[in-house]
């Protein structure tokens, strides 16, 4: 039942939500069928509990105590209940637009040619949507909308104005089509790196050359997306960059969540993509913006931070040498990461900020004796403690966890071709590394070769530093 697209659903409410959910079910309009609302109840206590569950006869026991429960009758009833939360989360998304619903009022109005009322009624909307403070490409489009009613409305009265407003109109429809058309071209661009995605963006020129021309000043949003494109299909023009970093500074506050954490993904993905063609000054750029996506929440889900972002975070941090704040940020930010991934997030984030600043022993208390049930947290956990004996001198204990590691890498079906290469490699050079004789030249340039020469190699940054180390 736990795994029952209705449970899900329910699960997925928050507490004043749910109080809602039971309104709606007992409003006729929109159930008239009480056996939801009797469903609802039974439904509630397990929503919060891990293991109490409802069987299938209990359930018609309740519902149905005179009328035999077959399974079709099981099946329709989820259906149907899940349809009715369904409809439930539209009205609700619908109820949390009030221009949205406002201009609904209004197109109905037009519709039934009641014209004398709209005028109170568009000043009103106008006003909502004048102050709303937060902007997305639907915000331009309500704006549209909004035009659009407006012209009719003075079309209707037949009068020769010229007050039809059609500049405004399509002024509004311009820049609602401008920002969705960079937002899904930068996406298209971003893709196209890593999927075979074929095909021209059609006038995608054009619209650059416009949006160059016409600058849009007043629409941050549409320049934040015109330099995304253009960082997409010129990227060593860091210019392009600066000017959607200062839109974020200055603006950030003004778009909606969802808008924050798109322009925040690009500006990220972008950094990464210079850091990756050695532009190392982008590591302090990269911090500075996950610091601010902390700062306005932009990076949390509901509240919760996700471990694969705190682990991102934490490395950037680290990478950038800012010890304090990243040891800072593991602590203020671990209970953020989801309940069931937390103690495994922390704890491995924690054993690097130690190995980072050279606190081996307390490596070795954390991962020694720790388990990861995550391949990923498990396979760099080995690595960790694997570079934590060799820094150490501890030549046994690495040797015994190479040759458990490459049983591992060998044993577990999960760990794909290309991870048992990258991590292979990575054991086997670590421990070449280790009983290298630095003063056999010739050998130790040998080395360097085949380190070089080896395209799969998990941790390779630090491989190399150890390498030059050695080398001098």
């Amino acid at each position: 039942m736990q795994d029952t697209k209705f449970f899900r659903l329910m699960r997925s409410l928050s507490l004043y939500e749910l109080k809602r959910l039971r309104k709606y079910l007992c409003s006729p309009l929109h159930n008239e069928d009480q056996t939801f609302i009797r469903l609802y109840d039974l439904m509630l206590p397990l929503l919060r509990s891990e293991g109490e569950v409802l069987t299938r006869e209990q359930l018609a026991h309740h519902l149905f105590p005179q009328k035999k429960f077959t399974n079709q009758d099981y099946a329709r009833l989820f259906t149907n209940f899940a349809r009715r939360i369904e409809g439930f989360l539209a009205l609700e998304k619908y109820y949390s637009q009030p221009v949205r619903e406002h201009m609904d009022i209004l197109e109905s109005l037009t519709d039934r040619q009641l014209d004398r009322y709209f005028g109170d009624m568009h000043q009103y909307v106008r006003r909502l949507h004048d102050h709303q403070p937060l902007r997305s490409g639907d915000y331009y489009l309500h704006t549209f909308r909004m035009e659009m009613l407006h012209h009719y409305y003075l079309e209707s009265k037949q009068e020769r104005s010229t007050d039809k407003n059609l500049l405004e109109t399509m002024a509004a429809l311009d820049t609602y089509y401008l920002i969705t058309k960079l937002r899904f071209c930068a996406a298209m661009l971003h893709y196209q790196a890593f999927l075979s995605l074929q095909g021209e963006v059609a006038l995608i020129q054009e619209v650059l050359a416009h949006c160059q021309e016409a600058r849009y000043d007043d629409v941050p949003l549409l320049r934040a997306y015109y330099y995304i494109v253009m960082s997409l299909i010129e990227p060593e023009r860091e210019a392009h960059f600066e000017a959607l970093r200062q839109i974020l500074f200055d603006h950030i506050t003004t778009f909606t969540t969802e808008v924050q954490k798109d322009l925040y993904a690009f500006a990220i993905n972008y950094c990464i993509n210079r850091i990756n063609y050695g532009s190392g000054n982008y590591l302090r750029q990269i911090l500075e913006l996950y610091q601010q996506a902390l700062e306005h929440s932009i990076i949390l889900t509901r509240g919760e931070l996700s471990p694969w972002d705190f682990k991102n975070i934490v490395t950037i941090g680290l990478r950038n040498k800012d010890y304090k704040w990243t040891e800072q940020f593991i602590e203020d930010y671990r209970h953020k990461i989801p309940r069931a991934e937390r103690d495994n997030a922390y704890t491995f984030n924690r054993a690097r900020y130690y190995f980072a600043t050279q606190q081996y022993d307390r490596v070795l208390r954390l991962l020694q004796n720790v388990e990861y049930s995550d391949i990923f947290y498990l396979l760099d956990s080995k690595t960790t403690l694997m570079k934590t004996y060799y820094e150490l001198d501890e030549y046994q204990s690495l040797q015994s966890l190479k040759e458990s590691f490459r049983i591992l890498l060998r044993r577990k079906k999960l760990i794909s071709e290309m991870n048992q290469l990258n991590y292979g490699n990575f054991a086997r050079y670590v421990m070449k590394l280790y009983r290298s004789d630095v003063k056999d030249k010739k050998a130790m340039t040998q080395l360097r070769k085949e380190i070089e020469s080896t395209p799969n190699m998990a941790d390779r940054g630090w491989i190399m530093e150890k390498l030059n180390q050695l080398t001098g």
